[in-house]
């Protein structure tokens, strides 16, 4: 993430990853590096696909009701791997500071999640899942992910003594 995390000691969260993605997105809109589309089912989502390294990835994004072009929350799914012969598709969100506590997570969350699936109607004939993954402590985005996906895990943390809370839903043809 150009540097972002360079030479720190500490392990990142993924709500700093989230939180970088959402910095990172709304600089490339600024510069107009990348093109956006409005969603389909949502009218106040704007997504944008591309293919990092070749993996396929929908970056979505809400806008200020207030203040023009200021992004105010993204979500991204991404493809992760595939399991049995499920596709499975990870997602996280980040809100802007100055928009937090103010329901922008949960309807980002949520509308990307139906432009989402939306989009993927008769296109996975063996279904898919979306999962996300929350750091314990992450009360706002626990919520949220309760809310949007539910089927809650929880697992200890890769190369931390902490937990993460898995949440999965899966999705039919």
């Amino acid at each position: 993430m150009f540097g972002f995390f360079k030479n720190k000691s500490k392990q990142v969260t993924g709500a700093q990853l989230a939180e970088e993605g959402l910095r990172q997105i709304a600089i490339a809109i600024r510069n107009n590096s990348i093109s956006l589309q409005q969603g389909r089912v949502c009218e106040d989502i704007y997504a944008h696909a591309d293919q990092p390294n070749g993996i396929p990835r929908l970056t979505y994004v809400m806008f200020s009701p207030t203040v023009q072009n200021q992004v105010v929350a993204r979500c991204v799914i991404l493809f992760d791997r595939t399991q049995g012969q499920k596709n499975i598709w990870q997602m996280d969100w980040a809100v802007h500071d100055n928009y937090r506590s103010q329901g922008f997570g949960s309807a980002v969350a949520a509308k990307s999640l139906m432009e989402f699936t939306n989009g993927m109607k008769g296109k996975l004939d063996r279904g898919y899942a979306i999962e996300a993954v929350v750091d314990q402590g992450n009360d706002a985005s626990l919520k949220i992910a309760r809310a949007v996906l539910g089927g809650e895990k929880v697992l200890p943390s890769k190369g931390a003594n902490t937990k993460v809370h898995s949440f999965l839903k899966e999705f039919s043809a």
